[in-house]
């Protein structure tokens, strides 16, 4: 009887189990139908305030796909509300990957259209941030196939822009700190599509009190990688005079930048290490290396760099007067007395600055394993 009663209690609490588990399941389906999965968001003016364009997902009968819908308002918030009386559900937003400003919401500033992404609960200070060459809602609209193509790359192009040396870490959590800095400057990488209607990485657009101000080409962003943050896993083709073509691996480069006053004026003196090695050589070349076409090479990288960071710092801070390399910051730390005087006029007073830039840079020997390309 004892073994009946455990046997009947067991088959009691396994039903239990069974009709509890049903209803979440229920309860998590309904719940799912009822939200706005958020996956990616384009913003762009619009004529009364602002359009979002965004990728969500939709649950079907057999599958889980990636929708598009568009919002508008007169703020951003306003705009996602709007989500709620479109669909009659409510958007959540802790999957979404990217943020994709339009090129006339970044020229007009984001003032008025960050505070959103920043202080929103559900969204990830991780998320990652873009300018679109043009509107973003035209790159939101490309679709392979059936599928919408930004939704199914926003996570690659981090990686792949890490790969090329062609991405700043752009999240929301790190504009919001350069926002906030006494340099009020800061960089993000833009997307834009491609005649075949293709989604690819573009230059780097850098910005000053909120605003766009310009672009750094992908020589200029090797530059300000390498001079303001650090070039890792980059590639670069190098053409050696009476020697030839040589393709170089950078494994990373490390920075130190150093602040004197000389006669009133801010002198900068940016050092850049770079280790790295020969990837590609033509197999004539590789039979000739001696040390001196050794030194040769890693002379030509050192050159390479210091006119990559000269183009970059000669533009952006010299000619547009934006302190994307942080010297105002190097100032406060290394000479505080200087820029306590001249902090609410370095906006103006940096086109003065001089600056020299020292590389140097480590070659390792022709790696065996790779294959002459040349």
């Amino acid at each position: 009887m004892k073994v009946m009663g455990w046997i009947k209690g067991l088959w009691v609490c396994l039903v239990a189990v069974g009709i509890l588990v049903s209803i979440t399941a229920c309860s998590f389906g309904n719940d799912i139908n009822k939200k706005i999965i958020v996956q990616g968001i384009g913003v762009d003016t619009a004529e009364n305030g602002y359009l979002l364009s965004v990728h969500y997902l939709h649950a079907g009968a057999e599958d889980v796909t990636t929708d598009l819908i568009q919002t508008q308002g007169q703020t951003v918030f306003e705009a996602l509300q709007n989500l709620t009386l479109q669909t009659g559900r409510i958007p959540t937003y802790a999957h979404n990957a990217m943020v994709v400003f339009g090129k006339d919401c970044a020229e007009n500033g984001f003032t008025d259209v960050f505070d959103f992404f920043s202080h929103h609960y559900e969204i990830r200070p991780t998320v990652q941030l873009f300018v679109a060459h043009e509107r973003a809602e035209a790159l939101f609209r490309i679709k392979n196939s059936d599928s919408y193509l930004l939704a199914i790359q926003a996570k690659s192009y981090a990686e792949a822009g890490d790969s090329a040396n062609t991405f700043t870490n752009s999240t929301i959590l790190n504009i919001t700190n350069q926002m906030a800095s006494e340099c009020h400057a800061f960089a993000v990488p833009e997307l834009k599509s491609s005649h075949n209607e293709n989604i690819q990485l573009g230059d780097i657009a850098y910005f000053r009190d909120n605003h766009l101000i310009g672009y750094f080409d992908r020589e200029q962003t090797k530059g300000y990688l390498a001079a303001a943050h650090s070039l890792q896993s980059g590639s670069l083709v190098l053409d050696i005079p009476n020697i030839g073509t040589i393709g170089l691996k950078i494994k990373k480069t490390n920075k130190k930048v150093t602040a004197q006053i000389i006669d009133g004026i801010p002198h900068f003196q940016i050092d850049v290490t770079c280790d790295g090695y020969i990837s590609e050589i033509s197999r004539d070349i590789e039979k000739t290396i001696s040390e001196t076409t050794h030194q040769q090479f890693e002379n030509a990288l050192n050159q390479k760099l210091k006119t990559q960071i000269q183009l970059a710092v000669d533009q952006a801070v010299i000619r547009d007067q934006v302190d994307i390399f942080y010297f105002g910051s190097t100032l406060q730390q290394q000479q505080t007395a200087y820029w306590k005087a001249h902090k609410d006029t370095w906006g103006q007073d940096m086109v003065k600055m001089q600056y020299t830039v020292n590389v140097e840079s480590s070659l390792e020997h022709v790696q065996r394993e790779a294959a002459a390309a040349f």
